[in-house]
């Protein structure tokens, strides 16, 4: 019996370039890469900001929340918050690679100064997918009414000088705890390093099927993050507030709408999945020590 041939490795020809807005480095790196890119003979594209920034033709530029759905990969120079911008409109095909010239970087695949390095590399599929849960969040009603996306997490939080205010939890359609707290979050194992980790969650590794439910200086100690499966539907509700506070539902810290009163926020785990790229010698726990001194 013949063995099967080996797939072959996927080859990107549609490449996207996304900066950081504002960042002299991003566009530095970016022009360096959009040289090599066409040298290359690649079809390259940019984001409406990226191709302003790079005086290209901006007939020609794509939006930002469609450019992961458009391009084979697209290459995204800055922190996490630019990275964060494009997967959460990326299709299930495409791939993500961060490249850090922002703080922290945590979910860049690569440093700036080794992109062009090993751009030859990326190009010819040798770095291997990570893939990553999102969530779908549905306002049913409301006027941010609406189904949307994240990657990091969907949070309830109140106004900056409001008072705390009641929250309850459902899973299911069964209401299991209602809490005093400035807020909650929502989180799926990709943004347990994020918010979540400030608010006192735990880490859990992104391959886990699940999300952790975490509550923002809740009034009682004993109201701890809850971490269940990612099978479960998550309702969140603001119980009470104050008549003249607000409370605003955020996604990845980017989307906000204020939410009313006992209005559901329903938050799912997602079917579609991002892949982001990542080096075929790259560990998260190494990622963890670097970025977070996790375990030193």
């Amino acid at each position: 019996m013949k063995e099967k041939p080996a797939a072959q490795k996927p080859r990107f020809r549609r490449v996207g370039l996304v900066i950081k807005r504002g960042s002299e480095e991003a566009l530095g790196v970016a022009k360096k890469l959009r040289a090599a890119l066409c040298e290359r003979s690649l079809d390259v594209c940019e984001d409406t900001d990226t191709a302003l920034a790079l005086e290209s033709d901006p007939g020609s530029a794509i939006s930002r929340d469609r450019i992961a759905r458009i391009c084979d990969l697209v290459l995204v120079l800055g922190g996490d918050g630019t990275l964060l911008s494009v997967a959460r409109g990326a299709s299930a095909r495409s791939r993500v690679l961060g490249i850090n010239i922002g703080t922290l970087g945590f979910l860049a695949g690569l440093k700036r100064e080794d992109v062009l390095r090993r751009l030859d590399e990326v190009l010819a599929g040798e770095f291997r997918d990570d893939r990553r849960r999102r969530l779908d969040v549905t306002l049913p009603e409301g006027d941010g009414s609406g189904s949307y996306i994240a990657l990091n997490d969907a949070v309830l939080n109140k106004e900056a000088i409001a008072r705390i205010s009641t929250f309850s939890v459902g899973l299911d359609g069964r209401k299991i705890t209602e809490f005093r707290a400035d807020g909650v979050i929502v989180s799926t194992p990709t943004g347990s390093t994020a918010y979540n980790l400030s608010a006192g969650g735990p880490i859990l590794h992104p391959g886990l099927p699940a999300v952790v439910i975490t509550p923002i200086c809740p009034h009682t100690l004993t109201q701890r993050p809850l971490v269940v499966p990612d099978a479960l539907s998550v309702e969140l509700r603001v119980v009470e507030r104050g008549s003249n506070e607000r409370v605003f539902l955020t996604l990845d810290g980017q989307e906000g709408f204020p939410i009313a009163p006992d209005s559901p926020v329903i938050v799912r785990a997602s079917d579609a999945m991002v892949t982001l790229l990542r080096p075929p010698e790259a560990d998260y726990f190494d990622k963890l020590s670097e970025k977070l001194n996790w375990g030193t």
